[in-house]
């Protein structure tokens, strides 16, 4: 798996359902963040940040002339969100990255105000390169005594000499020292009219920070999405679908040559998470020792690509098993595929991944769909039974797993008759309770029923909401 550095390549963090170990495996469900990036030469930490725990990290404000770039690192929970702006993918730390610029600064200029948290420093780094190799460096750190500048004012940090005029060049900016120690949440810092200081030199693309354009992610519930490549994730909601409404599609992305020279950025989702400096990780609680992911896929690979479905089962940290599906053929109907899948011991943990081709592809846009992913030990609801669930309309079950009864409470005024039933995976009604004038909460006893996952479905006033539970 392609390692990242977290500074420069967001993650999308979608957060982890645990009501099943396949979740959302229909993607039916989704969530759609919006976020702001200053003009089309600056990629910022908003795509990780928003997923991850519904938070904007960059945001435009008033700036000393116009807009300027507020920048705010935030720890939220166990999260740390990591905050920052640059003008290309790529990792500075390998070289990797740059956008063309051919001639030879001796200074960054521009005005800034911010406030650091505790020890904590902004960041500020600036690369230029010539045929791929960095030839000049350099990075600065900077807060005053108190830590503290609240008034926009200007600065010039002289540049570490370039021997040659270089052909690209790496700006990144950061509201906390992310190479060093000490981040702190609520450190922040903005930034106006960035410049480079020097006979003849061209300005910086987007450097007045006075044009924003707003963008969306989508990112399906219960997964995490890896972004690279164009600054896009290169996911999205498909209306083609085997069930249900929609699939997940994933499109392998032009990379432009970064992160080692690879051309494409592979399209990923994982129901683990990612880490700041390798592939997924992490997953859902799951203790069974044999199992099969079954699903359906469609395929449209550029040339000779590849995709693959994986599945990992560790403990402790450790893999003990798993299994994995290689895509190698273009399918342009739905297509059925089974991973069965095994542990050598007993795991406490599985991860599922999806990826839409090889990172060694020689070109992009390849698309692999998936869709009615499920383990069988958790299976989807039958086909053509489909979730219907919350709006004004909704109803809340419980106990969730049920081990004598079953409760489900109208969340809202009702004053015409009610259909509620009950079926197992095979869509065979089991139980089935009609009213003409029902009371607030509808009791199904369930503590007959053998252990595993069914199914309640209630319809009042031409509406109808399903939704599963579990019988312990």
């Amino acid at each position: 798996m392609k390692k990242v550095f977290l500074l420069l390549l967001p993650v999308v963090m979608a957060m982890n359902s645990k009501a099943q170990d396949c979740p959302n495996g229909d993607f039916e469900s989704w969530a759609l963040y919006p976020y702001s990036n200053p003009d089309s030469a600056w990629y910022t930490s908003n795509i990780q940040s928003l997923a991850k725990a519904d938070s904007l990290t960059v945001w435009p404000v008033t700036g000393h002339v116009g807009q300027a770039i507020h920048i705010q690192t935030a720890i939220i929970g166990t999260d740390t969100l990591q905050a920052y702006v640059i003008n290309t993918l790529g990792d500075p730390k390998n070289g990797s990255g740059g956008v063309p610029f051919s001639q030879q600064p001796t200074a960054i200029t521009g005005y800034y105000r911010y406030n650091m948290v505790g020890n904590d420093s902004a960041l500020m780094i600036i690369e230029f390169k010539k045929s791929g190799a960095v030839i000049s460096t350099t990075q600065f750190t900077y807060r005053n005594v108190s830590g503290s500048m609240p008034t926009f004012t200007a600065f010039s940090f002289p540049l570490a000499s370039i021997p040659v005029a270089p052909d690209s060049v790496i700006i990144g900016l950061a509201s906390s020292n992310l190479q060093g120690t000490g981040i702190q949440s609520g450190s922040w810092v903005e930034i106006d009219q960035l410049a480079f200081a020097g006979v003849g030199v061209a300005p910086i693309p987007g450097g007045s920070f006075d044009t924003w354009n707003t963008q969306t992610v989508d990112v399906p519930n219960g997964w995490a999405v890896g972004t690279h490549g164009n600054g896009g994730s290169g996911v999205t909601k498909s209306t083609s679908h085997y069930s249900g409404s929609y699939s997940i599609a994933l499109t392998t992305q032009s990379n432009n040559g970064n992160n080692s020279g690879d051309n494409v950025a592979a399209a990923e989702v994982t129901t683990g998470y990612y880490s700041q400096n390798n592939g997924p990780t992490g997953g859902l609680p799951y203790t069974r020792m044999v199992d099969t992911l079954t699903g359906y896929y469609m395929y449209a690979p550029v040339g000779s690509d590849t995709a693959w479905v994986n599945v990992t089962l560790s403990a402790a940290g450790t893999a003990v098993g798993g299994n994995g599906y290689n895509i190698t053929a273009p399918k342009s109907t739905w297509t059925y595929f089974e991973i069965p899948f095994s542990a050598g011991s007993t795991p406490d943990t599985i991860r599922i991944d999806l990826q839409s081709g090889s990172w060694n592809a020689a070109l992009p846009g390849s698309v692999l769909n998936i869709d009615y992913l499920q383990l069988k030990s958790q299976p989807l609801p039958p086909l053509g039974i489909s979730w219907v669930t919350g709006g004004e309309n909704s109803v809340t079950a419980y106990p969730n797993p049920a081990n004598d009864v079953l409760n489900i409470r109208f969340n809202y005024s009702i004053s015409s008759a009610v259909s509620a039933r009950i079926y197992d995976i095979m869509g065979r009604t089991i139980n089935r309770m009609d009213y003409n004038s029902p009371a607030p909460v509808i009791t199904f006893p369930v503590g007959h029923l053998p252990s595993g996952l069914y199914f309640y479905e209630v319809t009042n006033n031409g509406n109808t909401i399903r939704n599963k539970f579990v019988k312990e």
